[in-house]
């Protein structure tokens, strides 16, 4: 089922609540195996990441960097047996966190907010602009959300954080298509 928000019903991504359990579990074996990687270990890129300031990912390059993160995870998984989790599933922080995907995490009831639903969406110019009112929606979610994504330097090892950057690459996807 495509994503509720009015003008959200063509987005690529899979919500994850729309997924089966056998699935969901799937999903979990693979992200518990990518997380776990001992090269090439996705939670140390993004701590030492979060360490470059020329990257930052937490500033002006959020989106995008963390487009490349997802992406290098989309790969590994279809590297490895999990095409049918790509592009990666989203999880939308409004509804509850399924079972198969919560490490001690607390479902944080947090709607994207009125300034980056479709009508305001629309009338956002720029990169800049759209990434500035993403970041602080990101970061309240992190730091409600407990687990390991309060902290920027494990939250990665969580499998939450997966969907959830999904989610917010899905509204830069949006974003995208519409200024074409």
């Amino acid at each position: 089922m495509p994503y509720k928000i009015k003008g959200y019903t063509d987005l690529p991504r899979k919500n994850v609540k729309d997924m089966s359990s056998a699935d969901l579990s799937q999903l979990r074996t693979l992200l518990d195996q990518y997380i776990d990687k001992p090269t090439d270990n996705p939670v140390t890129e993004h701590k030492d990441a979060g360490n470059d300031m020329s990257l930052m990912i937490h500033a002006d390059g959020f989106l995008a960097w963390h487009q490349h993160f997802v992406a290098k995870a989309e790969h590994w998984f279809v590297l490895n047996g999990g095409e049918k989790f790509v592009p990666l599933p989203y999880w939308d922080p409004a509804g509850s966190i399924p079972a198969q995907l919560n490490k001690n995490n607390n479902n944080v009831n947090m709607p994207l907010p009125q300034n980056l639903r479709l009508t305001a969406l629309k009338k956002i110019a720029s990169y800049i602009l759209l990434n500035n009112r993403i970041l602080p929606y990101h970061n309240d979610v992190h730091d409600n959300l407990g687990g390991q994504m309060p902290n920027p330097e494990t939250s990665p090892s969580d499998p939450i954080f997966w969907p959830f950057h999904s989610f917010l690459l899905a509204v830069y996807e949006k974003w995208r298509n519409l200024k074409k």
